[in-house]
């Protein structure tokens, strides 16, 4: 076989294949329920008993379906917010809901108290991933934190957290992590989770040393397809800000890890080219204002949800919207409202897809000219392992559509085959309008996908794509043309 026709080599770093299915999960719920809930707090200070925790309507059956309805690939539960009330039946601590007359008034009724098992069992039944948020900070074993509600009470608890303080917090917390990766349905069977979330806010003067190496030993041994999201790592990082968006060139590597100083949030955004390790960027949003459902706040719009998920998941950074059930138990009939309105967008959008298999495409070049393995035709088969390439070296060329009629262009969705590392550095888009090609759409990075729009409908019959800065051979897995009118 010629060198030419040899499959490409990896470039640098690569994600692991928890990391590959966690890329195309895209966007999934958060779920911001607990103590703050019927406080009316987001960080729990008051540090209110478990009797605070009373749902008089849980339904976690209703979150997972219309999360399902929603186009929603899974949804993350907070097992454990900063307050430190957990929401399973640990035995770590008093402090949990199981010690609240809404649990005692639920065991009589012979109905489940653990919030996480019940919320894991729905998430299963309507086909959604699960997830659990885990906070590290815990200001109910925190000595800075007052708590004169719990004076005298069982939840007067030793204060572990803190370097300086007695008890070991880390022994502490990675006991709550064990029972939640190893927890399992009534039926016995593993509750598998797709990503762990171990955030790293703090409120509180208190130092304490987080055993990073020990939790992530623990994730791995008992959820190894898990994805452990971070500050900065170690498998996903945050992307610099809370309000769904993303900076137009995002790298999915970076060059520090969990251990290392925090970076900040402008380096998050953007990310590192040819970074040491691959550490892609999720975006934490919320539908409300707040986190935790509050009885004066509304959701977003639709069409903002839509804008959002431009500028998140359009971007080549995943999704991860908050939207917090009420009082009740029950995800508000607003909330619902805005998410299948921003459904209907995505999908209307989405759905305009101009291209398909048999749709005439040429390239610049092909590599080793073997056209089976790595034709342009590849990147309209919809296959996530095959994608068109050029022969080592190459690091510039095109792509052509012709889409055998003038159409009405409203959009592009790009994806490089990010299997084998991300290279993309430049790209552009060109229509064809008065007998000549005219760039309408510049980008920088690519990555796992690309979402560009146009701000006014362009009427054309030929589309040329281009890679205009690669550093190492591109290999692109997938080109869609969304428009109409044709």
């Amino acid at each position: 076989m010629r060198v030419g026709a040899q499959s490409p080599a990896a470039y640098l770093r690569t994600p692991e294949p928890r990391q590959v299915d966690w890329h195309q999960l895209e966007y999934y719920a958060f779920i911001h329920f607990g103590h703050n809930t019927f406080t009316n707090e987001e960080w729990g200070r008051s540090q209110s008993t478990p009797d605070v925790f009373n749902p008089t309507n849980l339904d976690t059956d209703q979150w997972a379906e219309e999360f399902s309805k929603a186009g929603f690939k899974g949804m993350i539960l907070t097992a454990k917010h900063h307050d430190g009330m957990a929401l399973w039946n640990t035995t770590t601590t008093a402090y949990k809901i199981e010690n609240s007359v809404w649990a005692a008034n639920r065991t009589a009724q012979r109905l489940e108290t653990d919030v996480v098992r019940l919320a894991a069992a729905s998430a299963k039944k309507y086909g959604l991933r699960f997830g659990v948020y885990l906070s590290p900070w815990d200001m109910h074993r925190d000595p800075a934190m007052p708590k004169p509600h719990l004076v005298g009470t069982i939840y007067d608890e030793p204060q572990i957290f803190g370097d300086s303080n007695p008890g070991d917090y880390n022994e502490f917390y990675s006991q709550q992590l064990t029972e939640l990766v190893t927890m399992k349905h009534h039926d016995g069977s593993q509750i598998d989770l797709f990503e762990i979330w171990l955030d790293g806010a703090s409120g509180s003067s208190t130092r304490q040393t987080f055993a990073w190496t020990m939790f992530r030993d623990i994730i791995r041994k008992h959820q190894p397809g898990a994805l452990m999201w971070g500050h900065q790592g170690v498998d996903a990082r945050w992307v610099g800000n809370e309000e769904g968006y993303s900076l137009e060139t995002n790298w999915h590597t970076i060059n520090s890890t969990q251990d290392d100083a925090r970076l900040s949030e402008d380096a998050l955004m953007l990310g590192v080219r040819d970074g040491l390790y691959w550490t892609p960027a999720e975006s934490d949003a919320r539908i409300r204002d707040g986190w935790f459902w509050h009885s004066d706040e509304h959701p977003k719009s639709g069409e903002a949800l839509m804008e959002m998920y431009l500028e998140t998941v359009g971007r080549s950074v995943t999704l991860l919207l908050d939207v917090p059930p009420n009082t009740q138990g029950l995800i508000e009939k607003e909330d619902i409202e805005s998410l299948r309105r921003f459904r209907d967008l995505r999908e209307s959008f989405l759905e305009q897809a101009l291209l398909h298999p048999e749709t005439n495409v040429t390239a610049s070049s092909i590599r080793g000219n073997n056209e089976g393995l790595y034709g342009p035709e590849k990147v309209l088969d919809g296959n996530p392992t095959t994608y068109w390439t050029m022969d080592d070296g190459q690091l510039t060329g095109w792509v052509e559509i012709d889409l055998g009629r003038v159409c009405s262009i409203e959009g592009f969705v790009t994806q490089e085959h990010i299997a084998l590392g991300q290279r993309i550095g430049g790209y552009s888009f060109d229509a064809l309008v008065d007998g000549g090609f005219k760039t309408v759409v510049n980008g920088t990075s690519l990555g796992y996908k690309r979402i560009d729009t146009l701000s006014s409908g362009l009427k054309t019959s030929r589309i040329r794509f281009r890679v205009t800065q690669s550093n190492a051979v591109p290999l692109v897995q997938s080109i869609q043309v969304l428009g109409g009118m044709c």
